[in-house]
This record gives C-alpha cells, sequence and structure tokens, in this order.
C-alpha cells in the first residue's frame, strides 16, 4: 500500500466513533525503514480554509501500535 492510497483515508476513534481526520504524512526510521507514526490533519474549519495565514498547522501523532484496523475507506485507531 502506498502513502498516496492511505492519505485519502478517514482515520477514526474506536472509543467515539469520531473522525479524527486524514493523514497527512508518516515518519520512518531511517537504519531499517520502519515506519513508526503517522501525522493525522484534523478537518479545517471554514475560516482555516479561508484564512490559513492566520492559523497554524495543526497535526495529531498517530502511533502505528494504535492502529486497530487498515479499512477500504477509513483506519480504525485506537487514542489513548
Amino acid at each position: 500500500m502506498r502513502l498516496s492510497d492511505l492519505s485519502c483515508k478517514q482515520v477514526i476513534d474506536m472509543k467515539t466513533g469520531k473522525m479524527i481526520g486524514k493523514i497527512a504524512d508518516l515518519c520512518f526510521i531511517e537504519a531499517d525503514y520502519v515506519i513508526k507514526e503517522f501525522y493525522v490533519a484534523p478537518p479545517s474549519s471554514c475560516l482555516k480554509r479561508l484564512f490559513p495565514f492566520l492559523f497554524p498547522n495543526e497535526e495529531i501523532t498517530i502511533r502505528v501500535c494504535d492502529i486497530v484496523q487498515i479499512g477500504e475507506d477509513v483506519v480504525i485507531v485506537r487514542v489513548t
């Protein structure tokens, strides 16, 4: 699976059922190329889309061990 395939999937919290966001980037260990964590961009409000320079870029870090399942449309995670 490619990062481009993952980046269009919604990330859902298993406990609450709420959408956390969409996968924006990943971090891996350079020595053995193992993916360590994903960075998820939360859904942006209308104001953030109109004036992105006024709001900082938010990212939520999701560790690979917190991923419960990767489906066709969503990624289900257990956030602690």
